[in-house]
């Protein structure tokens, strides 16, 4: 397959990343209240419970399957969600009181930044990178 080389930004605008979750109102409890996104827009459709949480211009889709699908969907995964945090150590220390998982017990430095994952409700992971 040969690629069209398009001017960046052109043609196409980022609209929102979508996260499948088996519990969309505990998600976004969790977003809300642990790392204080907005909840947004929340529709249902037949096989679909839809819930909107914003951040600045991001825009993340928490995608409750009803039924749950009998497979897990594995094809373009996403390792991971990152939100950048003004004080890295504030925010370790605020997520902890409230019992967050984390991968490792300290920040490490990489990509030029101060990072650190830990887990959301269904085991996303999330990276906390310092500003």
């Amino acid at each position: 397959m040969t690629y069209r080389n398009y001017e960046p930004g052109k043609d196409f605008g980022f609209a929102h990343v979508g996260l499948a979750v088996s519990d969309a109102d505990r998600s976004a409890r969790f977003y809300e209240r642990v790392l204080g996104l907005t909840i947004g827009a929340r529709r249902i459709t037949d096989n679909l419970k839809i819930v909107n949480l914003h951040t600045g211009d991001l825009v993340i889709e928490l995608l409750e399957y009803v039924p749950a699908p009998p497979v897990k969907r594995e094809a373009g995964f996403f390792d991971h969600i990152a939100f950048t945090v003004p004080d890295l150590d504030a925010a370790v220390e605020r997520l902890r009181e409230q019992g967050v998982p984390f991968e490792t017990e300290a920040p490490r430095q990489a990509v030029g930044h101060r990072l650190i994952f830990c887990a959301g409700p269904d085991g996303e992971r999330i990276e906390l990178m310092e500003r």
